[in-house]
């Protein structure tokens, strides 16, 4: 006769589903979803395009503020060295 103190339970299954964003592939497959089906209505056309307009407003209005602040920061650099230096 066999006397068990402890019983061992089964290792549990492991389901580990990766998540990954590749966001050239989702611009591309709304493209293509864009542009292969024709009876797409005009308003969902609109809405991509606001959102593409909006996108490169965003990163032109980005660019524009780095570059005003490196100007900022020049003439803080050049106002601090005709103070201190001159």
């Amino acid at each position: 006769m066999k006397i068990v103190a402890f019983k061992t339970r089964k290792p549990k299954q492991f389901n580990y589903k990766p998540l990954f964003y590749d966001k050239k592939k989702e611009e591309m497959e709304e493209r293509l979803k864009k542009y292969s089906e024709p009876e797409q209505q005009l308003s969902e056309r609109m809405r991509m395009r606001m959102k593409e307009t909006w996108r490169v407003r965003d990163s032109k209005n980005n660019l524009l503020s780095k570059r005003t602040l490196y100007l900022y920061l020049i003439g803080v650099i050049l106002i601090i060295y005709l103070i201190f230096f001159r």
